[in-house]
Parts: structure tokens; C-alpha cells; sequence
């Protein structure tokens, strides 16, 4: 857009696209003690991967950067302001945010997330919009909620909703902080702000067994689901689109499944496919594809026995049931102290399940251990000395 500087809300919003814009704002924005935060991003909804599309950053005198990572591609200066440990960056629902910022190499440290925050208090729905409306008679309007953060040029409508995402978190921040302490949890969301800071990225592993219906395959097919879905995220990067659009996780189990197909035929045949695909260079890569992977297979000895569920339901008897109602006791009363939705952050159903079938109380939180050491105590349900993780 034309226009670079918008204002919102008494607000001032700024387009940052250019690197030595970057450089100034850095240097304005590390004065601040606090700085609220938001990134906008593409998660293999519109284009391949998980990719940064926006950064959005509110200061503390009323003015919103909303920087463009396409223009400005050198974030190393904003990376190290992130690292900062004596600016707080104030963030609303940041699990995804940090996951992404640590794939790109930065470590953020000092977040305080106000999602979490308002969980403490017992917000049965956490959402920005439903914290503003709540506690500040705020309706904010979601229409480019879906938008696709990948177009440029940027409209005024997506900048100001990227904005909407900043420039009340300081208001919410302080609100919410004061409320809790007045609960006297605040070293609960101290430990939840550490814990999420602590998150990194990783790519799961064997995702090609994660296909719905890639568990009724046997070794010998799972093999070829194997390599077919390293070539399905290898096309998934040429075209720049998500994976499942090149080839869609059905019809990637289903030519797992039936190797020995028709390739043309299948391409032309079967929904889910991308045009690209049916390209006859890329139809061959498909084709020859499957063929070293059934030569690989074969040469490895894989079997075309099928493997045993490896979960099974574990067995129920009379001390698991009894650990169980246990534990649910101690849960119930820990609802009626706190509240049901803050009680989800002290246990929740696999810490039961887990404590009923193996007996051993595993937690992660040092805060909610001792809740629950002390409800137990109250309900006269006895535990055994926690793990923690």
C-alpha cells in the first residue's frame, strides 16, 4: 500500500520495509520495558511450511511497527532484541510464535503470555476478543482473521487487524497482572511463562505413520508411504504449497497401499492432485519414485508382515481403578478451590490416566504439584512422593 503510517485507536501504525528503517526502530524499541508482541504466519495453509509473514510490535508510547519480513530479511537486529532478558514482550497465546521464532534461530526470553493469564483466571474461552470484550467492552472486528499473510502489497484492513493483535496488550497485561496477584498466583504464571519460553522446534518424527489409515499398512507399504511422502514435500517446495495439496493424505496412502498401479492413470484419476504433478517430468520422478523404493525394500529385507498395534488399552484392575477415583477426588476439589478452566492447568485427564495405570505421579509444574499434594491431604487421599519432569 501507498500509505505507510496508519492511525488506529489513538494509535500509531507503522510499516517497516526497508533494513535500515529496522535499525532505527531496534534502537527505538530497546528503550522500552515492555514491548507487546504478535507474529502473523503461514502454517502449510497457503504456501509450503511454517513461514513468517509479519511481525507486529506495540511500544509503550502508542505506536504499533508492523515489520514485513519479505522486504526486511535481515531480522537478526529483532532477534536480539527478543533475546533481551530485561524487556518484557508481552504476547497472547505465544506457544506457536516462540516454536516459529526458535526454527529461525531465536531464543526469546522474558515473555509474559496474557492467554495464559487470563486461564489463571478462569476465563472459560481465552481468546484476545473475548479478553477485550470482558474486561474492556472492546469489539474487535476478525475479519481478516483468515486473510493470507503471504499477498503483498499489505491493505489498511490487514494492517490494522495485524495491529489489533498489539496495541491493547499492555492495557490487558496490567489488568490481568493485577488480578492475579491479588489471587496470589502469580508464581504460577511465572512457571507457565518459563515453561513456554523453554519450547523448541522440532519436526516430528516419522510423520508418514501419522496418515489417517498409514497404521493398516504393513512394513513393506509403510516403507513406500516412507518415500513417498519425502517426494510429496519435495514437490510441496517446488510448487510452494502445501504438501497435502500436491498429493492429499488419502491418495498417498491409498498409491502406498497399491504400489503397482498405473501412475498416468492415477494422476488423472484420483482427487487431490496437483496440476504440476501431471507434468510428465514430474509424473516420471513419481514413477520412478516407487520404483527404488520397492528395489530399496527389497534389498533391505523389509517384510509384508503387518506390525502389531503398538498401543494397547492397558489393563484395568482394582488398584488402577481405585488410584483413578483417587485422583479424580483430589481433581474435583481442586475445580471447587480454583475453578474449572485454571484447574486444567494443574492436572488434567493423562496425568490421571497415567498416575491410575503406572501409579506414579508425574508433573511438570512445580506449583501444581504442590496443589495437588495439598488437596490430597485435604480429601485424605494419600500420593506418593511426585516425578517431576
Amino acid at each position: 500500500m501507498e500509505n505507510t503510517t496508519l492511525i488506529f485507536d489513538g494509535v500509531t501504525i507503522k510499516l517497516i520495509e526497508q533494513q535500515e528503517q529496522l535499525a532505527e526502530v531496534v534502537n527505538l524499541l530497546s528503550q522500552n520495558k515492555e514491548l507487546a508482541l504478535d507474529l502473523e504466519f503461514d502454517q502449510n495453509r497457503f504456501t509450503y511450511g511454517f513461514n513468517l509473514c509479519l511481525v507486529q510490535i506495540a511500544d509503550e508510547n502508542g505506536v504499533c511497527y508492523i515489520i514485513d519480513p519479505f522486504a526486511v530479511q535481515n531480522l537478526q537486529p529483532l532477534f536480539e532484541l527478543f533475546g533481551n532478558k530485561d524487556i518484557t514482550k508481552i504476547i497472547h497465546h505465544s506457544n506457536n510464535d516462540i516454536l516459529l521464532l526458535d526454527k529461525m534461530g531465536c531464543r526469546i526470553q522474558n515473555v509474559m503470555d496474557t492467554d495464559v493469564a487470563a486461564k489463571i483466571l478462569n476465563y472459560e474461552r481465552s481468546s484476545l476478543a473475548t479478553v477485550l470484550k470482558e474486561e474492556f467492552q472492546i469489539d474487535i472486528d476478525k475479519s481478516q482473521q483468515s486473510s493470507n499473510w503471504n499477498k503483498r502489497p499489505l491493505s489498511e484492513a490487514q494492517l490494522q487487524y495485524a495491529a489489533i493483535d498489539v496495541i491493547y496488550l499492555h492495557r490487558i497485561k496490567a489488568k490481568l497482572l493485577n488480578e492475579i496477584e491479588q489471587l496470589g498466583r502469580l508464581h504460577w504464571l511465572q512457571e507457565e511463562n518459563e515453561l513456554l519460553e523453554s519450547l523448541t522446534y522440532s519436526e516430528p518424527e516419522n510423520p508418514h505413520l501419522r496418515l489417517r489409515n498409514a497404521n493398516r499398512l504393513n512394513y513393506y507399504q509403510q516403507y513406500i508411504l516412507k518415500n513417498l511422502y519425502t517426494f510429496r514435500e519435495q514437490m510441496g517446495k517446488q510448487f510452494n504449497k502445501p504438501a497435502p495439496f500436491v498429493i492429499s493424505n488419502d491418495a498417498l496412502v491409498e498409491l502406498a497401499n497399491n504400489p503397482n498401479t498405473d501412475i498416468h492413470e492415477w494422476l488423472n484419476h484420483t482427487r487431490g492432485i496437483h496440476g504440476g504433478l501431471k507434468r510428465p517430468r514430474n509424473e516420471k520422478l513419481l514413477r520412478d519414485t516407487i520404483k527404488d523404493a520397492q528395489k530399496e525394500a527389497k534389498a533391505n529385507h523389509i517384510s509384508h508382515d503387518y506390525p502389531e498395534s503398538r498401543w494397547q488399552r492397558p489393563l484395568r484392575t482394582p488398584e488402577t481403578e481405585q488410584r483413578r477415583d483417587d485422583l479424580i477426588a483430589v481433581q474435583k476439589r481442586v475445580v471447587e478451590k480454583y475453578g474449572e478452566y485454571a484447574a486444567r492447568l494443574i492436572i488434567t485427564q493423562s496425568v490421571i490416566n497415567d498416575y491410575s495405570f503406572t501409579g506414579e505421579l508425574r508433573c511438570t509444574k512445580r506449583y501444581a504439584t504442590a496443589i495437588l499434594l495439598q488437596t490430597a491431604q485435604e480429601v485424605g487421599v494419600g500420593l506418593p512422593p511426585p516425578r517431576l519432569e
